[in-house]
């Protein structure tokens, strides 16, 4: 393994058990990689994230409130996306943080909204057309319950098999085959039968977890809440055809702004990595009329996005966030690695 795959891999942990990171990011905050400010990416929030082997996209409604008290006791402004802009025009010496909630879960309404009225924080909700209309192929949620209603799992086609009887397995389990699958998605097909053979069906759990429609439009009259796209059927955007990657977009905005009478301006792509967008994307995102959009590639937030806007980087706020780690992510500490002290502006 090269020493760079290394660092990126055992990075996370050596930093919050040892508090390497603290230390790391003080010597990185005096260089170039802290930026302007941070974009927080989240999920679901919800009251326990100990069940949940989707444990990277459920950030406890505790560790929010705790992440948010440090990064106010740290001297950090909490902004809108539209504030955000504000401030890369303007810059100010104290840094900016941006929290954005992926998909259109109903908790962004019962558990987090009430987590940020504490903070006055604003938040941007991105959200899916076809988890409001519960149509969308949730297939991670699908993965998640698999998971979580057994103690041993297979999946042969890729020649994975794991043992999932307590919470630690069957959150290892879970990024495993979410890992492969985002490499591979002609394993979808195995992955669907797998859970449906067990009873399990996506359009079911959407409709537990998503945002009914007077819920989004109760959200969207909020003061501290902006509602952004997230595609009509949250698929890989890259592996589309033009025409169906466009349509993601331009349908989806149109979708949002008939619903809550209002312009939504701000884009996240599903899944944001490097497999899953680029510059032709991020065109798209321009033509279709949005003002940013936003990937899942780590990174702080630098005035020089001014001139990218559609490929502004976001930090991931998890249950495993420690002031450690939150430190790191505003220093830019993970980009600096991920980069392996390349350029420290993350773009497509």
């Amino acid at each position: 393994m090269r020493v760079a795959s290394l660092l990126k891999s055992t990075f996370p942990i050596v930093a919050r058990c040892s508090g390497l990171g603290s230390a790391l990011a003080l010597r990185y905050r005096a260089l170039r990689y802290r930026g302007a400010g941070t974009i927080f990416m989240l999920h679901s929030v919800v009251d326990c994230g100990d069940d949940y082997p989707d444990h990277s996209l459920r950030c406890p409604a505790e560790t929010l409130t705790a992440a948010l008290t440090w990064l106010r006791e740290a001297g950090v402004d909490f902004v809108s996306l539209d504030e955000m802009l504000e401030r890369l025009i303007a810059p100010s010496e104290r840094p900016f943080a941006a929290f954005t909630f992926d998909d259109g879960f109903a908790d962004s309404l019962t558990h987090a909204l009430p987590v940020m009225e504490r903070f006055n924080a604003p938040m941007t909700v991105y959200v899916a057309t076809g988890m409001i209309l519960r149509s969308m192929d949730a297939w991670w949620l699908g993965l998640a319950a698999w998971i979580r209603a057994n103690d041993r799992i297979a999946l042969p086609a890729a020649g994975l098999a794991f043992d999932c009887a307590d919470p630690a397995g069957k959150k290892r389990a879970f990024v495993a085959i979410e890992a492969v699958i985002h490499h591979n998605y002609e394993l979808l097909p195995n992955v669907r039968a797998a859970i449906a053979a067990q009873g399990i069906y996506s359009d079911s759990l959407v409709d537990r977890e998503a945002l009914t429609i007077a819920q989004l439009r109760e959200l969207s009259r909020h003061p501290l809440v902006t509602i952004g796209g997230h595609g009509d059927t949250h698929i890989n955007l890259a592996r589309a055809s033009d025409d169906t990657a466009y349509r993601e977009m331009m349908s989806n905005r149109r979708f949002l702004e008939e619903l809550i009478g209002r312009p939504v301006e701000h884009f996240a792509y599903p899944f944001g990595n490097a497999r899953a967008c680029g510059n032709r994307e991020a065109e798209f995102a321009r033509s279709v009329g949005f003002r940013t959009a936003v990937t899942t590639r780590s990174g702080a937030v630098f005035p020089a996005h001014l001139d990218h806007p559609y490929a502004l980087p976001r930090e991931v706020l998890s249950a495993n966030d420690t002031p450690s780690s939150l430190r790191c992510k505003l220093d830019g500490v993970y980009r600096a690695i991920q980069s392996q002290l390349g350029d420290p502006i993350a773009l497509m």
